[in-house]
Parts: C-alpha cells; structure tokens; sequence
C-alpha cells in the first residue's frame, strides 16, 4: 500500500512540473513564475483535501501533494493564481468568499484568451459576464445584488471547503506595485516578442522564454509605485532618473537623498539604510520640491534656510497624507509651522539663525541643502524642466481629486492652484508701467477751423480735431540710463531698447533722454523714439557705476532741461553699486535670475 501511495506521489509531481513547463512557455507569465514559490501543502493547512490551490500575497502558491491531475489542468490552475498575483489581487475584503470569486472570475476572464492548458472539470462553472470594472465592480455587485449559490461553490472548490483561496495580504504598497510591475513586464515581453515574429524575424525558442524580471532597487520600486497607484505624483516620479551610487553621492555630499531638478535626477544613497517605507517618504519629499518649484523659488535667499523652510512644509504634507515613513535621522517637522508658508517660516529661521544653523535636510549635513543647483550664477530663474514639474503636479491633483484618490492637504491644494496661474509677462508689465504714466493725450476738438461735414447728415456742422499744443506734445517724454558695462549682454540691451521704442510709439512719447553708463556717463542727448528701433551705438563697456547716470539726469533737470519728476528706466543686469540715490519715478528692467543688491523702490521688470 505504501508502494503504491510512493508511485502516486511520484506521479502526481511529475504532472505538476509538466503543468509547471506549459506555463513557462508563455511569455506574460514567466516574470511572475519567476518569482513564485510553489510549496506543497503536505500538512493541508491551506488546500483541504479536495482543493487545488491557494495563494499568498508573499509570492507563494501552495498545491495539493498528491492530486493526480492533467497537465493540461496544471497549467490552467496555476495561470490563474500567477494572474491574480500579478493584478495584486491578494487581500483581505469583507464577505472574503464574495471577493475571491470576483478575483477567480476577473483572472480567468483574463486567462483565457491566452489559451494556457484546460480547465478541469470540476472547476467549471455556470457563464458570468465580468464588468468593466474588473473584480472591484463585481464585488461590489455581488454585494449588493447577491450572486448565485453554484458559483460561490466554485470558488470555494479551489482551495477546499473551509479554506480561503488568499491566504494573507500585502505588508506594504510597495509589494503590490513589485507584483504589479512583474506582470507589466511579463505583458511588455510578450507585446515586444509578437511583434518581432510579425516583422518576418526568426526567433530561437529559447529565446522567446528567456524573460527574467529585474531586481530593482527599493528606490526604483518606489518609482514604479507612484507611477502606477500614486496620480498626484505619478507623472513626476516618471520624468526623473534616480541615482544610487554611493560614489556619486559621496561626491555631492548626499547621506540621503537629493534632487536636481534641471538635470531630471533624484539622488537616493543606497548606503543610507532605507527600508521600503523611508524610501517612499523620502522619494515623495524630493518630487514635492520639484513640483512646487522650490529650487527657482528662492529668489537670492539663502539656499539652505530656504531649503529648510521648504522642508517643514512639504514635511508635514507628506504626514497628512500618510506616505511612508521618515528616515531613521529624523526630519524638520513643527507642528507650529502648519498653517504657515514657505516665506514665513523662512522669515522666522533668518531672524534666528543660530537655531536655524542646527537644522539638517534630507542631504544628511547641517547647513547642506538637498535642492542641488547646478550653474546658479545667472540661472536662477524657472526653467523648462520646471515648467513640466508645475504642470505635472497640478494634472495629478486634478486625477486625483477627480478619481476619488483619497484626500490632499488643503495647502498644498492651495499652493498647487497658486502656482498654476503663470505670472504676467515683463512686457506686459511694463506695458501697463507706459500707460500709469503716459495715458492716452485728450483730443479736443474746435469749431474754430472749418468743421467736418458728414454726407448723411450734411446739415449738421462736426467739430475738427484739435492739434494738441507744442507744449503737451514735448511734455511726454522720460529718461533710460542703460548700464553699458562689460558684463551687459547686447541680447538684453538690444530686446529692452526695442520694448521701450515700440511702446513710446505706441503712446505718443515725443523723446527719450538716453544716458549709458559704465564708470563714467555719457549724455546721448534727446533720442526719437523710432531710432532706437534702428542699429544704435552705445559708449562705455567698462565696470558699472549707475549713480552717475541718474546725476547727469538732476543736473538737466536744475537746467530746466528734463521734468523734475521723470519718469526713469534703469536698465542694468544688476551687477552694480549697493546704494543709488534715484528722485525720481524710476523701474528697472533685469535679466530673468539677476537682483539688484538694495530693496527697490520701484518696479522691477525681468526679461526672459
């Protein structure tokens, strides 16, 4: 009797390695076969006697020792298993049998079309259309509606009367996205192999099976997690490579973590010890700076208190919304600071420096901020890469606050929508700056000069248009000091010059009173606005003192020579003395990324 169980064991595993090779030869499948682990349940305390299988949500598939079955039934059991793996459909859902029938349905749907193996006998079942919505939509039919008794009997045949087909459930987010990205890379194979057999390429069979799933990294899962069950920083998480040699991070000083956003490149040292969970936090505190534009956003502050700033609020966001957990170092969180923004709370750690200089970002270094900016000098402004961040972000809140995706902080709801309001353009500014100060000049009219006489209307005398006097005419004029210096690009002069030219004509200014300046000013002397529109030459191209300039201007005004009130435009690339004494109505015109080195009193334009 003993031989004889010997040879049924013998045979019932050589059927199940036959049903294992069926399986291996579809490609969809093999990177989540792969991974599986398939165990007999000698001991039935997952498979009862009359069950098949039962799955784990570790990776494991648990058969019955001795059932003699077809290949062919294998193959199809196990195919169905590997699929509700690979759609993460392990959990734990209240009725539980309602919910592993939704799972068996969907993934048989699924199996199906593939053609792998047959499906046994006593594992068919009464026709079942599956909805759209995949096994959430049935489950929820099912408990709402109620389902038929025969199929709830299948799916109680697959483990066994008294058993649970899921065994357990995932212990992170990060599990289901690796079983999610195994499948997506088993289905990428297939598509890629179908594709080169209906090229005419001849493919060697073991070619065609040779699919191995990459083992990523913690950081590249996390990656693959937001892109696929995290909208809001989803399409972020995609345009950013992620960095993890700890050579490179050493070179930058990064013990953690760091980002670039013009380079695209998020820096994750794989020497810091993240589990799972920090590794989410912490790659979810980097897309956050990038996406509420952080690095452009300081403005000439200082980086690291900015940064730190910029730190507690995206810090206690990531809380809110329960995103993993913090590095084991900790991380910058005051609960006072809640209902603050970024600029406040970077008020408050410059007037106490001392406490603010303990403080330490995620680079791991007090006083080293985790916003990497390469070439700052002159490039401080919002970039490109920037720009798709902003709108990145904002179409993630939109899909999830559209899809039902949980719930975002309010503020950072609020700072999403602030941000996605472009800011009104230089010219635009200034030229609102031309109408506050040359309104349109009144036309009076007079009967004085023979009148207008209309043909419709030929009875009735129409007033002519009055010449304006020569006085108001010559009144509407104001001065530009433009900083001739050598650090002056002739791009900027020559786009500024022609912004002002256009806008005079356009309001009727009569003349520009035009002064350059490098160390010493020089006095152009009274320019029509027409040519500067033309090819014009400039003297100076020294260093840049602009107090000269704006000197030269009182004295002509002491000669009666230019109104005492202006108007003046100031155009400089801000690389100029600390401290200008200006009388009069003035704005400046900068490159994009320059400051000037005192608090203006007046507008400040900056061109792109």
């Amino acid at each position: 009797m003993a031989k004889n169980n010997s040879r049924s064991a013998v045979a019932a595993y050589e059927e199940l390695t036959a049903g294992i090779n069926i399986v291996k030869k579809q490609v969809v499948l093999i990177p989540l076969l792969n991974a599986t682990r398939i165990e007999y349940d000698t001991e039935h305390r997952f498979v009862s006697k009359k069950g098949w299988i039962a799955c784990s949500a570790y990776g494991r598939i648990y058969v019955h020792p001795t059932r003699r079955a077809n290949p062919e039934f294998w193959a199809k059991v196990l195919s169905i298993g590997l699929i509700c793996l690979g759609f993460a459909m392990i959990r734990r859902r209240e009725p539980q049998i309602l919910w592993e029938l939704a799972c068996l349905l969907t993934a048989e749907q699924f199996c199906n079309p593939l053609k792998i193996g047959k499906t046994p006998e006593i594992l068919l079942h009464i026709p079942h259309i599956v909805p759209n919505g995949g096994e959430e939509k049935l489950f929820q039919d099912f408990v709402t509606e109620g389902v038929d008794t025969r199929l709830v009997t299948w799916a109680e045949s697959w483990p066994g009367i008294g058993k649970n087909f899921f065994i357990d459930e995932y212990k992170s987010d990060l599990a289901i996205a690796e079983w999610k990205s195994r499948f997506a890379d088993g289905i990428a194979s297939g598509v890629g192999v179908a594709i080169r057999i209906a090229s005419g390429e001849d493919i060697a069979p073991d070619e065609i099976f040779q699919v191995n799933y990459r083992g990523d990294t913690l950081a590249k899962k996390a990656k693959r997690w937001f892109m696929n069950n995290y909208p809001l920083l989803g399409a972020l998480a995609a345009s950013f490579d992620i960095e993890q040699n700890p050579m490179q991070c050493q070179r930058y000083n990064i013990h953690i973590a760091a980002i670039d956003v013009g380079a695209q490149r998020i820096w994750i040292n794989s020497a810091a010890g993240l589990n799972e969970e920090q590794t989410l936090f912490v790659l979810a505190h980097e897309l956050l700076h990038a996406g509420l534009n952080h690095s452009s956003r300081c403005q000439g502050r200082d980086p690291f208190l900015w940064n730190a700033a910029c730190d507690f609020i995206v810090n206690s966001w990531l809380l809110e919304m329960n995103i993993g957990s913090p590095p084991n170092i900790g991380m910058l969180y005051d609960p006072e600071f809640i209902n603050l923004s970024a600029e406040e709370i970077y008020d408050f750690l410059a007037r106490n420096i001392r406490y603010a200089r303990k403080l330490a970002t995620l680079s791991g270094r007090q006083g080293q901020p985790d916003i990497i900016r390469e070439n700052t000098i002159g490039n401080t402004g919002f970039t490109d890469a920037e720009a798709y961040c902003r709108r990145a972000l904002a179409r993630g809140m939109n899909v999830a606050i559209q899809g039902n995706r949980g719930t975002l902080p309010v503020g950072l709801i609020e700072e999403i929508k602030t941000l996605s309001q472009p800011p009104i353009p230089w010219d635009v500014r200034l030229a609102q700056w031309f109408d506050e100060h040359f309104p349109p000049p009144e036309r009076p009219r007079s009967y004085a000069k023979p009148s207008r006489r209309q043909s419709a209307t030929p009875d009735i005398p129409r007033p002519a248009p009055k010449i304006p006097l020569e006085e108001t005419r010559k009144a509407r004029v104001f001065g530009v000091v433009l900083d001739t210096s050598g650090s002056m690009e002739p791009q900027l002069l020559g786009k500024a010059l022609g912004a002002i030219a256009s806008y005079s004509l356009a309001r009727d200014v009569f003349a520009v009173r035009l002064i350059s300046c490098d160390a010493i000013a020089f006095d152009h002397g009274w320019v029509i606005p027409e040519n500067l529109l033309e090819r014009y030459s400039v003297r100076g191209r020294g260093g840049t003192i602009l107090q000269p300039g704006v000197d030269q201007l009182n004295l002509l005004v002491k000669r009666g020579e230019f109104p005492d009130k202006g108007p003046l435009l100031i155009i400089t690339d801000g690389l100029c003395e600390n401290d200008i004494n200006i009388p009069f109505t003035h704005a400046f015109i900068l490159p994009e990324g320059r400051y000037l080195p005192f608090r203006s009193r007046g507008e400040v334009f900056n061109i792109k």
